[in-house]
């Protein structure tokens, strides 16, 4: 059974209209919930014309309570406050691409990014997050071939000059030509 304090609470408003109005369809229920509770209702009844649980409707009548027709959204997610923040993303791509970039040889991973995340930025995301985030924001993640940190440029320049014209290693100067 209702309160008389809740009772109090839910007087001033016309839930029907608020639900008629209200796009999103968890809210509309439960402004409808409430509609039937100003209605004289038992949980138990309203529970059962919903096809909810009853501890859900008494859940909603706390909600209310607490806060209002605006708390009746629902809970704040504990993810949502681990996101990237939309002004920290092109500082968190010069992050990316400088770690690449001090990488002498391999590649960066998902883990080393998923590091950087967490320390440079302070939000935690999962692995599987981390390839999204960088889905989102173009980064490829897998690397072009990895340098070697013992290759030597010249070296190799000089390889390529002394390999015969019809060799395999040549197959470029022969599409070329």
């Amino acid at each position: 059974m209702l309160s008389q304090h809740i009772i109090d609470q839910l007087r001033p408003y016309d839930f029907d209209r608020l639900a008629h109005k209200e796009k999103d369809g968890r809210r509309r229920l439960r402004l409808i919930a409430l509609a039937h509770l100003k209605d004289g209702k038992s949980y138990t009844e309203v529970a059962a014309a919903l096809r909810v649980t009853r501890h859900a409707v008494m859940r909603w009548v706390q909600w209310f309570s607490a806060g209002g027709v605006a708390r009746l959204a629902g809970l704040p997610h504990d993810w949502s406050t681990q996101r990237l923040a939309k002004e920290q993303e092109e500082a968190f791509r010069q992050a990316v691409e400088q770690l690449q970039r001090e990488r002498g040889g391999g590649r960066v991973r998902g883990e080393d990014i998923r590091q950087l995340l967490a320390g440079q930025f302070g939000v935690a995301y999962s692995l599987n997050g981390v390839y999204d985030l960088l889905k989102r924001l173009g980064l490829v993640w897998i690397s072009a071939r990895a340098v070697s940190p013992y290759a030597d440029p010249v070296a190799q320049a000089e390889f390529k000059k002394k390999l015969r014209p019809g060799s395999r290693g040549n197959a470029a100067a022969r599409h070329c030509a």
